[in-house]
């Protein structure tokens, strides 16, 4: 007899993707983690352990088995070791294997989730996350004001983290709006998480959003009308925001622009990595993924954070480490190219993430962007793409969940 299985509700797993979100942004500036324990890692530590359990139980309980690839796992698996082995070398293990460790929870965790829900339904959930999340820290921002870029309040996420949590539900909404997808407040979320990139004044965000956007347009195949006409009618606030007030200048001009962390500062720490010995077992297998920072010289500071996951990675797990994820990149930049079901959604967002993954750190991290980009990888898997919703023509923001889901069948 066929095996039967419960389905789980909406609300669970949205709840579980804000609490996973939550779990590893950033709870407060300024600090790296250096293996030590205080109550702000005994926290994040409990709330994700918490969303593993939750999302095991939620598998155990419905018997569900949604169709999943593995081989994003069987790539991220050694590169979190090669981290863990580097750092044993560099005698920093604990702190490294912390953050492995952390890693390989955030991935089992989305792995479960994919085995009960709908892919399409975990992107869409993954989207309420980082929005609630992404929103609620802008908008206590606001309220505790402070000027210049807009900073999160609570919890007190950097702008270029909050452009990451607001640009990809905003994307996502993008997609489904230039094919009238959407309903009337979807779009006012569309303006708001826009509104919320644009004000963050985050130029890498910007930029890849841009291009992405781009790209959507590009692989659109039919402009329905009422797409037309709401670009019409967007086009005065447009010209407005371009040439009327300052937010381009301000973009352009900002109070940061001479800092540590702008792209003349970053290449300093870069070119350091990059001409690391050949012969050190550092330049092949790492450091460890603690190793967030490196020394530098003849600079009036001491030492400088790398802003791009690529030199990350160098620094954390070598040459080997980082061509392992270079592939997997690959891998899923051609998947994505590979199914017309998802090609016109992925391929762009795709680009946003990799385009940050240049500028930013967290690829492969503890982080929102690693969860990003595991999603769409798991996405992507040959066993994954070939039941995936034709997200060209279905419509999964119009559709009406039920208020008692049906025991499903499962063979």
């Amino acid at each position: 007899m066929p095996r039967r299985y419960r389905v789980p509700r909406l609300w669970q797993l949205n709840l579980l993707w804000i609490l996973m979100v939550f779990s590893v942004v950033a709870w407060r500036q300024g600090t790296l983690f250096t293996g030590g324990l205080d109550l702000v890692v005994v926290l994040k530590a409990l709330l994700q352990g918490a969303v593993l359990c939750w999302a095991i139980l939620l598998w155990m309980w419905s018997g569900a088995s949604q169709p999943v690839g593995v081989r994003s796992i069987a790539l991220l698996a050694p590169v979190l070791a090669l981290s863990v082995i580097g750092a044993m070398a560099e005698g920093n293990v604990m702190a490294s294997a912390i953050i492995a460790i952390r890693v390989a929870m955030l991935a089992a965790t989305v792995l479960f989730i994919m085995r009960v829900f709908p892919a399409h339904q975990v992107l869409l959930a993954m989207c309420v996350g980082l929005a609630a999340v992404g929103i609620i820290s802008a908008g206590t921002g606001l309220a505790l004001g402070g000027g210049g870029r807009l900073t999160g309040g609570i919890p007190p996420l950097s702008p270029n983290e909050i452009a990451l949590l607001s640009g990809i539900p905003a994307l996502v909404l993008f997609h489904q709006s230039l094919r009238a997808h959407v309903r009337w407040w979807h779009v006012g979320m569309l303006v708001l998480l826009s509104a919320i990139l644009l004000l963050s004044e985050s130029r890498t965000a910007l930029i890849a959003a841009a291009c992405t956007a781009a790209g959507m347009l590009l692989m659109l195949r039919r402009i329905p009308l009422q797409t037309i006409v709401a670009a019409l009618a967007a086009l005065p606030l447009v010209f407005y925001l371009a040439f009327l007030t300052p937010v381009l200048q301000n973009l352009m001009a900002r109070e940061d622009s001479a800092s540590v962390m702008t792209l003349n500062s970053r290449t300093i720490s870069w070119s350091v990595v990059l001409n690391l010995p050949n012969d050190s077992w550092q330049r092949w297998i790492g450091a460890g993924l603690s190793q967030k920072t490196i020394a530098v010289e003849g600079q009036y500071w001491d030492e400088q954070v790398f802003d791009s996951s690529w030199i990350s990675l160098l620094a954390q797990t070598g040459i080997i480490g980082t061509l392992l994820v270079a592939f997997w990149v690959l891998l899923t930049v051609f998947a994505a190219l590979r199914s017309s079901r998802l090609r016109s959604l992925l391929f762009p967002l795709l680009a946003f993430v990799i385009i940050r993954s240049v500028m930013e750190n967290g690829l492969v991290d503890a982080g929102a962007l690693f969860l990003i980009f595991l999603v769409f990888a798991l996405m992507l898997e040959p066993a994954s793409s070939r039941a995936a919703l034709d997200w060209e023509h279905a419509a999964p923001l119009q559709r009406k969940q039920p208020s008692n889901p049906p025991v499903a069948m499962g063979s």
